[in-house]
């Protein structure tokens, strides 16, 4: 019978930073003095997650009215049927956002 430990496989975690960022983790973990893995997990440990319903939806409602509002402003000087359509097609995007946020009002966030 082995009765050595068996080591556990260690994974990584690769995560895309700006310089600014990187540099004010670094900062933080030079104050703490920890390990960068130390300082993450017990970031992670310390801030609650919590999951929003609807709100995927929400923000992809969201870049669609940024989208066609773009489109509106390129072609507002034409005024002809399609620029009446963008705004028809704005004002919905419009009462699906508002639905969209009723809905994330009225649910509680669950916590993770």
């Amino acid at each position: 019978m082995n009765t050595k430990k068996q080591k556990q496989p260690r994974l990584q975690l690769n995560i895309r930073l700006t310089p600014e960022q990187n540099e004010y983790i670094n900062k933080r973990i030079q104050q703490t003095q920890k390990t960068k893995t130390q300082f993450v997990l017990d970031c992670i440990k310390e801030n609650p997650v919590y999951i929003l319903p609807h709100m995927e939806q929400t923000i992809s409602q969201i870049k669609y009215l940024g989208n066609k509002t773009n489109e509106l402003s390129q072609k507002l000087d034409q005024s002809n049927t399609q620029t009446e359509k963008l705004l028809k097609e704005l004002q919905e995007g419009c009462d699906e956002l508002w639905r969209l946020l009723k809905l994330l009002k009225q649910e509680k966030p669950k916590q993770v």
